[in-house]
């Protein structure tokens, strides 16, 4: 498994290939690349059903690829509990979103033992640090929003939440995104809970200053990418009086001019200068998916062919150091012929042209809701 993770970026052509890390001319000399070690997938469960959520972890050390579930409640002996939103690796650590437990649970990378559980609403505010949704790092500090309307700051080293930043209504995705090492800021999609008012944040992390992007086509924006000054927002806009999902896509906004770059988005990810979407739209059983150039301003059908057919899906993300497209999705109730919301879903991987990769079919948990990468250094030795 590791071998062929090494091996696909060129497919898609991103810029985040995989990397040498030093090198020179002596003899015996060695390089150091970036392989893909595992994946996290964090699973929502079902709070309806009392399905607490879950960690699956994809060893891809072994051959074949070891699929471990609940890795959490194995190594803590305690559940995530009631709708874990999100999950992200930096440094040493994992960290966890508790959308239903106002935390954010902070593991270790190696073992997933917990190190701290961090509560929002002690650390921010009862009404401010409520429902902690997704993350981000940089520099050294994980970025929290949570729908009190905040963007809380937890310092990697004390893990506590040290600052926060007030920014619109109901914040979901965040991107990070800037010019130079000294002009970064951090972009934050406040999604206004659906009702039609969302908008963008622009936190600058040199000065703390909190500036909002408005515009009459960002109904509910969810997800952020953000390339230079250019900024490329998953909206999922708004409903009919029949509940029918309008206008979601993904937008461009550049300056002062917005654009529809993706139509038809409901699902998106993002690498290097590509984003890779799925449209499956509330109350449809349509499923399509495209695939965008930022460097071409071009959009194409993004076709899957071969593996376990996508039947729902839910959560898709790519391996910034290979190209590798995972795609999540949940099985179907083969007594109704619908989506289950209470049985374990599964997972696909593609490469850049959307051909699956052999044998790359993992169960996940209820819900698989967001996915990300554990990273480490192989030496080639010469």
């Amino acid at each position: 498994m590791r071998k062929y993770l090494l091996s696909f970026a060129v497919m898609m052509g991103t810029v985040l290939l995989t990397g040498c890390l030093s090198d020179n001319d002596n003899k015996n000399s060695s390089v150091d690349y970036v392989v893909t070690t595992g994946a996290l997938i964090v699973n929502n469960g079902s709070s309806s059903s009392k399905i607490d959520g879950s960690l699956t972890f994809l060893d891809f050390s072994t051959n074949p690829v070891s699929v471990q579930q609940n890795v959490y409640r194995t190594a803590n002996g305690v559940s995530l509990g009631g709708t874990p939103n999100d999950v992200y690796v930096y440094g040493n650590k994992i960290y966890i979103t508790g959308s239903d437990e106002n935390v954010v649970f902070v593991l270790n990378k190696s073992n997933f033992k917990q190190i701290k559980k961090i509560s929002t609403v002690a650390d921010m505010g009862e009404a401010e640090g409520v429902t902690p949704r997704h993350l981000k790092a940089y520099d050294g500090k994980v970025y929290v929003t949570t729908y009190g309307g905040y963007v809380g700051v937890i310092d990697t080293l004390s893990l506590n939440i040290s600052n926060m930043y007030k920014v619109g209504s109901a914040p979901e995705g965040m991107a990070l995104g800037g010019t130079s090492d000294t002009d970064v800021s951090l972009y934050v999609a406040n999604s206004d809970y659906g009702n039609g008012n969302g908008s963008i944040s622009k936190i600058s992390l040199a000065t703390g200053s909190v500036t909002e992007i408005k515009n009459d086509k960002i109904h509910n924006p969810q997800q952020l990418a953000v390339l230079g000054e250019l900024i490329y927002v998953l909206d999922w806009g708004y409903y009919d009086e029949n509940w029918n999902q309008k206008e979601a896509g993904v937008y461009l906004i550049n300056g002062n001019s917005i654009s529809l770059v993706i139509p038809d988005a409901t699902g998106m990810a993002a690498a290097g200068q590509y984003i890779v979407t799925y449209n499956y739209p509330y109350g449809s059983t349509n499923i399509s998916y495209s695939v965008y150039n930022a460097s071409y301003n071009m959009t194409a059908s993004y076709l899957l062919s071969g593996g376990s057919p996508i039947a729902s899906p839910c959560a898709i993300s790519i391996d910034s150091n290979t190209g590798y497209v995972f795609l999540a999705s949940r099985t179907m109730d083969p007594d109704t012929g619908y989506p289950s919301y209470t049985t374990p879903g599964y997972l696909n991987v593609y490469n850049g042209s959307g051909q699956y990769v052999s044998g790359s079919t993992y169960a996940t948990g209820v819900e698989p809701h967001a996915i990300d990468f554990v990273h480490g250094y192989e030496s080639i030795h010469y």
